[in-house]
């Protein structure tokens, strides 16, 4: 029976260590093989790959460099090309070297995997379709086929975000929703659907996809928040609360999670709980105005006009078109009788946002009998 060379031991031990999971011990298993077998491709690539996980990418392309030049492998390639493409931007470099490597493969057991590779760098630089082609060639492959449906996944997703961004919202749903089937762990293309949903003005649906979003990561902090603002403008304040609390336990930076919750409690009149959270936010951002505005209509709410009022003003000087604070200050003066005041604040609120503050008079008939009479 002849015994194995130190440096395969120690390549099995590490090999099996990253199976259980147990990084730091297959990294430790890794550098000891290196250390009898300092030009063994095998070792160099697995050790490579490691210092690639850890974020090491310096120290893993010099390994990987080494590895690909004392034997050229897909293995190797791969492996190089996406330290230097997708870590290190050279993605002309990268690309060709994935291109020499597919001119010396023997078939699709060794181009598979370089097909992933080029089409998750096409993916870096934006282009989806082409990395669509890239994964689609790689899908039969049997173990090339998760990532590449996975990286097909990403293609579709991308598709869906410019799709959105030129208005053609039918098209981002539908490959959002592509995205979404081909990753079903995946909960940013639900996320996405959610978001354009809620553009249009479909508010159940976007609560829908929010939901799917969460079940697939309970945890996703804009899907949370995004819900919870549905929720909010559905008249569903009770299940907004719930959402933004769960958000702010799991999140509590997250921005305006605070004044987001403090709104939805105002609507539950809990308005020392909404209080209590808008001086906290305060605290992060003291130069937002809505903040300062969600805090002067709480004040108000709770029977103190005074810090109402101040707070309203500090919203205004920080930013004079903010139209909620406006709207909320001219209400406050319009049930002070402080007419002529609430008439200059109506007049602003018209020259900030005719559509809104016009939706305002037809609500509020005290307002509109303050409004100046168009010219004739």
């Amino acid at each position: 029976m002849v015994a194995l060379a130190a440096w395969r031991r120690h390549l099995q031990r590490g090999s099996a260590a990253l199976e259980r999971g147990q990084y730091a011990e297959a990294t430790q298993a890794f550098e000891r093989a290196l250390s009898e077998a300092p030009r063994e491709p095998r070792v160099l690539l697995a050790l490579g790959r490691e210092r690639m996980r850890q974020g090491r990418y310096g120290e893993a392309e010099e390994l990987l460099r080494t590895a690909h030049r004392e034997a050229p492998s897909s293995a190797s390639a791969v492996a190089l090309a996406r330290v230097i493409g997708l870590h290190l931007g050279r993605a002309e470099e990268a690309f060709a070297l994935v291109h020499e490597a597919l001119a010396a493969c023997a078939g699709p057991e060794e181009s598979s995997p370089l097909q992933v590779v080029r089409g998750e760098l096409l993916l870096e630089g934006g282009s989806y379709l082409e990395a669509r082609v890239a994964f689609a060639q790689a899908l039969d492959d049997s173990l090339s086929g998760e990532p590449a449906r996975l990286g097909l996944a990403r293609s579709f997703n991308l598709e869906g975000i410019a799709m959105s961004e030129q208005g053609d919202d039918e098209r981002a749903l539908f490959a959002f929703k592509r995205a979404a089937d081909l990753d079903p762990g995946w909960s940013g293309p639900c996320t996405n659907m959610g978001v354009v949903f809620g553009r249009l003005r479909r508010g159940a649906k976007a609560v829908e996809a929010y939901h799917a979003a969460l079940a697939r990561d309970p945890e996703n902090p804009v899907a949370l928040f995004n819900l919870g603002t549905v929720l909010h403008e559905l008249g569903r304040p009770e299940e907004a609360v719930r959402a933004f609390e769960e958000l702010l336990l799991i999140a509590p930076d997250y921005p305006q999670v605070r004044g987001a919750l403090a709104n939805a409690l105002g609507e539950l009149k809990e308005l020392d709980r909404a209080i209590a959270l808008l001086l906290e936010e305060l605290e992060i951002d003291p130069l937002n105005p809505g903040s300062w505005s969600s805090l002067g209509l709480a004040h108000i709410c709770s029977g103190n006009p005074e810090r109402g009022e101040e707070c309203l003003r500090r919203a205004l000087e920080l930013d004079p078109s903010y139209w909620n604070a406006i709207h909320n200050l001219a209400t406050l003066y319009l049930t002070q009788r402080r007419a002529d005041e609430a008439r200059r604040l109506l007049a602003h609120a018209f020259a900030v946002d005719p559509e809104r503050s016009a939706r305002l008079c037809e609500s509020e008939p005290g307002l509109a009998q303050l409004r100046e009479p168009e010219p004739t």
